[in-house]
């Protein structure tokens, strides 16, 4: 997956980071990591990622949910389910369970206790992260003009 990610990013430029921004999948930082590796102008890659985010995945998505929770379509791919022989009669109310408790949870009333502790402490973490990102952009910033300024102190007394 790697290499086929690289030979995209390097052959196809700006599509094959709007394709890799497009597709909901996890190699998009693996395409960002190679875009830097290969120091893929800036504009090129943020212009591919916001349309292929902000545009066409999110499209993607918005049809995949409608169609997700389109009754019709439901109790049609259910029908289908119980069709499966051995198993189908067996899937069916487990489905229709956890497909009732998503629907509730997105209405916004069912929030399980076990699911907001979770997302609590994965907030918290991402947040940590986040602060540790920034912190360590401004040391690097910091060092970098230090050794900046020493470099042209250097300069005047060789001067």
């Amino acid at each position: 997956a790697k290499y086929s990610v690289q030979q995209l990013v390097e052959k196809v430029g700006f599509f094959g980071i709007l394709a890799c921004a497009s597709i909901p999948n996890p190699l998009f930082d693996l395409a960002g990591i190679t875009c830097g590796h290969f120091l893929i102008p800036f504009w090129t890659f943020f212009g591919a990622t916001l349309i292929g985010k902000a545009i066409i995945k999110m499209h993607i998505q918005k049809i995949f949910v409608i169609l997700a929770f389109n009754n019709q379509l439901l109790e049609t791919v259910i029908s289908l389910l119980v069709q499966i022989p051995v198993v189908g009669q067996k899937l069916e109310q487990p489905v229709r369970t956890i497909l009732a408790k998503q629907k509730e949870k997105l209405r916004g009333g069912g929030a399980d206790n076990e699911g907001s502790i979770i997302s609590s402490i994965f907030e918290k973490f991402v947040l940590a992260m986040v602060a540790y990102f920034v912190i360590s952009i401004i040391n690097s910033l910091a060092q970098s003009y230090v050794k900046r300024i020493e470099k042209e102190k250097k300069e005047k007394h060789s001067d």
